[in-house]
């Protein structure tokens, strides 16, 4: 990584490169030193909406990467101090126990359940400035659905964030969904009109938002909803040459786009979602090429095996995350562990790199890796909350 700019250089360089293509790259430690310069400074990055929102966005930004949930907090991966998280533990947030869910994740903020000054709640806070709302319970539940889904959209609206609750009511032969939606303008839960069916007995999980739009993995489909405009609809999964292929699939966000890594006995994919409805695979590869880095990091002779046994029939091997560069990798050494091994894929060179160790509170289903960007974004208050 090349070094930030000092303090002193930065007075030089022009206003627009400034603001635009240096501070929103800078991880959250060099932002909070460069609020000394000035008050102009300060105002930019404390509580420029639009600033928050190329911060969030930034595709190339070195205070990203992805997250979960552990037992002592958050944990970031690649490299948990250039995101720049003052406090991962979320001791800020004064939790009763240490089993808090990360929910969702968009736009530098975080949707979390746990138990919090006693009581049981939703809270959406920024890890990075440590500013925090709860928000109030749907009327009639006692618990949190993992799968609801966080909008925020920092440059649009930023003095706004709605959740998206989608309630499941199982069919005959697959899944009926309707929609819970709450406004933080209005402080209050509404149902929606709209209902949307799926032919698949796979729940929703991993709630992602994408401009203005929830999506979440429903098996072999792609369950979403706009929020602005009160729709819903479902899309297909990426095929390959007109056949559904099986397999143990990721649905991220990256750039802007949703994004589908797939792990199956051909190899690696990742595909991204493009015009709404159409998926164009942009990275490619066989396990063949990665074979020599997991027989070495794991100890075990795959190429004596059917790699198609050893990767799904035993499930051990799946797709965490993609973050631009890397696809990362997590296996499951021992079939009921729930420690993992992480690896790396840079879809550039097809290098393999194993990362590290970790640990998940529950299944993957419900303790997700979400992707994170670091954010000066302040979060917005609720009103109106009646109780």
């Amino acid at each position: 990584m090349v070094p930030p700019p000092s303090i002193n250089r930065l007075k030089d360089l022009p206003v627009h490169l400034i603001h635009q293509k240096i501070l929103p790259r800078l991880p959250f430690k060099y932002l909070n030193r460069c609020k000394c310069i000035s008050k102009e400074m300060y105002s930019l990055i404390s509580t420029d909406a639009e600033f928050a929102a190329e911060q969030s966005r930034s595709a190339d930004t070195s205070s990203s990467g992805l997250v979960y949930m552990t037992h002592s907090g958050l944990s970031f991966f690649s490299n948990l101090t250039l995101v720049g998280v003052p406090d991962p533990s979320l001791d800020f947030l004064n939790p009763n126990s240490r089993d808090i869910i990360l929910v969702s994740s968009t736009n530098g903020l975080l949707l979390l359940f746990g138990e919090f000054r006693g009581k049981m709640s939703l809270c959406v806070c920024n890890p990075a400035t440590k500013d925090t709302v709860f928000v109030p319970n749907v009327v009639g539940k006692k618990y949190c659905r993992i799968e609801m889904g966080l909008v925020y959209d920092p440059c649009e609206l930023p003095d706004r964030f709605t959740i998206v609750d989608p309630l499941l009511h199982k069919q005959r032969d697959g899944l009926m969904y309707k929609f819970d939606v709450f406004h933080s303008d209005t402080g209050k839960w509404t149902r929606s009109s709209q209902s949307i069916y799926i032919d698949t007995i796979s729940e929703a999980a991993k709630a992602l938002c994408a401009k203005g739009l929830i999506y979440w993995c429903c098996g072999k489909y792609i369950l979403w909803y706009d929020v602005k405009r009160d729709i819903a609809g479902s899309l297909s999964l990426p095929v390959i040459e007109g056949k559904a292929i099986k397999g143990v699939t990721d649905v991220g966000i990256y750039a802007g786009e949703i994004t589908c890594c797939r792990a199956w006995s051909g190899g690696i994919e990742v595909w991204s979602l493009t015009r709404g409805s159409h998926w164009d695979r942009i990275h490619a590869a066989s396990w063949d090429s990665m074979v020599d880095a997991l027989d070495f990091c794991l100890g075990m002779q795959l190429r004596h095996k059917s790699l198609s046994d050893i990767f799904y029939k035993r499930r051990i091997i799946r797709p965490v995350g993609f973050d631009g560069h890397f696809v990362y990798i997590a296996v499951r050494v021992k079939y009921e562990d729930k420690t993992e091994k992480l690896f790396s894929w840079e879809t550039k060179t097809g290098r393999v790199e194993k990362k590290g160790v970790i640990t998940i509170i529950g299944s993957w289903r419900a303790d997700q890796a979400f992707n994170y960007a670091n954010s000066m974004a302040r979060v917005p208050q609720i009103f109106n909350v009646t109780t």
